[in-house]
């Protein structure tokens, strides 16, 4: 369904709930959103009391990683992956929605909880303290992944000469800082007592480490997609809403067949722990199944969406270093298999894959035009779900994030 064609009393209901005018943002998409991203964020940060921006501050400014932050004036001048990232923990993008705590306090009030289950010292603003300590744990999980992503790659020693010890010594910072952050989440997460909640959450941390390794890679570990399926071998579609989320996620079939194949990924790398996060949240309050459901589902649209996003603008704004299973790559393959061409003669050949030349093979297909649509179901499903928590500050900040995310999307693609 167009986003568009969406009825106007629905148009009419959410405009309300939320302030703004929805279709002057988002159908006509004038020149710029009404909603900024900050102002929404701060917004939110507002309606659940808590300043989650400095969340990973509270975690990573602490004796055992200040010890460790000492060594990373050895990295500057090395382009280690490291310092990007601990400048964007510290600073962080204009956009980030992968404030993924920020997300699961909303859903956490947005949901509300019966005063009658809960002590007059267990929650604050509408939210359960074991929420708020949810909400921490799934963003410190997150964040110590990340942090051991940024290993840099060390196999040709005499690439980097000089650099090499201290980039040696930034890959041990990295194992270090990862695997503290890591140990810390699951010493809170026990203290949480709850053991639903324990299992979710970790196996939404081996959904993540399963996302990296899924399907095939490069010399430098960086994900390659799988070639296109015939027709004759194509299977179901991708349902992750009607999963056992807490089995596999899955299965290699979904590889090679386009969306499905780009859904599979991104609930691994990001929808399966927010989601569960979300899900996670739901127990600790007592709410029910049709609410654990239902949150899983909101965080996991939530994530997809925000996926999208990334992926349009990594393209768009890195046309020689882009993402090669974002959603425009995947999608242009499902529609033309020939442009798979580009990833076999480069493996033929034994040479980096050209990026500038796929780049206007994508642009040449009908991606983008796909992306569209698939955006605006998406964005038509974190509404749906949404509607169905009752608090309506929590609601509307949800639904104004998805709005924000949509339009910023649909601006990179219209440029």
């Amino acid at each position: 369904m167009r986003f568009c064609e969406i009825s106007c009393s629905y148009l009419c209901e959410i405009e309300d709930s939320i302030g703004c005018s929805f279709r002057k943002c988002h159908v006509l998409r004038g020149p710029r959103s009404e909603l900024d991203w900050r102002d929404v964020t701060t917004e939110a940060e507002q309606i659940v009391g808590y300043p989650t921006s400095f969340l990973n501050l509270r975690w990573l400014f602490n004796d055992e990683i200040a010890n460790t932050a000492i060594h990373l004036r050895k990295l500057v001048g090395t382009n280690h992956p490291l310092l990007k990232s601990a400048k964007n923990l510290l600073i962080g993008p204009k956009s980030n929605l992968q404030s993924v705590g920020l997300i699961i306090l909303l859903v956490s009030k947005a949901a509300g909880f019966q005063l009658q289950n809960h002590s007059l010292d267990s929650h604050d603003s509408g939210i359960l303290h074991s929420q708020r300590a949810l909400a921490e744990i799934v963003e410190m999980k997150r964040t110590g992944h990340l942090i051991h992503k940024t290993m840099a790659n060390l196999q040709d020693r005499q690439k980097y000469g000089d650099k090499y010890q201290d980039l040696l010594c930034g890959n041990k910072i990295v194992l270090l800082t990862g695997d503290y952050l890591l140990a810390r989440c699951l010493q809170h997460l026990g203290g949480l007592r709850n053991n639903e909640v324990t299992e979710l959450i970790s196996t939404g941390l081996r959904d993540l480490v399963e996302g990296d390794f899924l399907g095939e890679h490069d010399d430098e570990h960086k994900p390659l997609p799988t070639q296109p399926k015939a027709s004759n071998e194509i299977h179901e579609n991708y349902l992750w809403e009607s999963e056992e989320n807490l089995a596999k996620l899955g299965s290699n079939t979904y590889l090679g067949q386009g969306k499905d194949e780009w859904l599979l990924r991104t609930m691994l790398t990001s929808g399966s722990l927010l989601g569960k996060g979300c899900q996670g949240a739901m127990k600790l309050a007592h709410r029910g199944k049709q609410f654990e459901q239902d949150a899983y589902k909101l965080g996991g649209h939530l994530a997809i969406m925000w996926q999208l996003y990334l992926d349009i603008k990594d393209f768009f704004t890195h046309p020689y270093s882009y993402s090669l299973v974002g959603a425009p790559v995947i999608i242009a393959l499902w529609e033309y298999p020939s442009i798979y061409g580009h990833f076999w003669s480069a493996r033929v050949e034994k040479k980096p894959i050209e990026y500038k030349q796929l780049y206007y093979a994508v642009r040449g297909t009908r991606s983008m035009e796909y992306i569209s649509t698939f955006l605006d179901e998406e964005l038509e499903a974190v509404l749906r779900f949404s509607k169905k928590f009752p608090v309506e500050d929590a609601r509307s900040a949800l639904q104004k994030m998805a709005l924000t995310v949509h339009a910023e999307t649909m601006q990179y693609m219209e440029k």
